[in-house]
């Protein structure tokens, strides 16, 4: 927002306005935390084993086994993994993986599905 001062020669740029090195570096780390924040989503189809001490457990035809940490709400909403009638349903779960480090300072895979969807019943 520039106005023209009262020598019509000049504009004024409030100051609040003005371009600063400290802008720039708010910005740049606006940009980075965004962009590091956004997880891929994978999808796999598998069979659900079963829910122990709030892990679910996946298997697929290859009879490898998928364990997953966390569910979102979202997904819970949809699907109450807890509910045993679903012990056996083929699922189709999309999921995000990060990594974390645990109390021992070791990195760590967390996988949360958010979302699923039931394709036998």
């Amino acid at each position: 927002m520039a106005c023209k001062s009262k020598d019509s020669t000049k504009t004024y740029i409030p100051y609040n306005f003005k371009y600063t090195p400290m802008k720039t570096f708010w910005i740049i780390l606006f940009t980075l935390v965004s962009f590091s924040s956004m997880q891929e989503k994978t999808t796999v189809t598998a069979i659900f084993d079963g829910i122990e001490n709030e892990v679910y457990y996946f298997s697929d035809d290859a009879d490898e086994t998928h364990i997953f940490d966390a569910m979102t709400e979202e997904a819970i909403k949809k699907f109450d993994l807890s509910n045993e009638k679903y012990n056996g349903q083929t699922f189709k779960i999309t999921y995000t993986s990060e990594t974390i480090m645990d109390e021992m300072e070791n990195n760590m895979e967390v996988l949360t599905i958010v979302d699923l969807e039931i394709l036998s019943e």
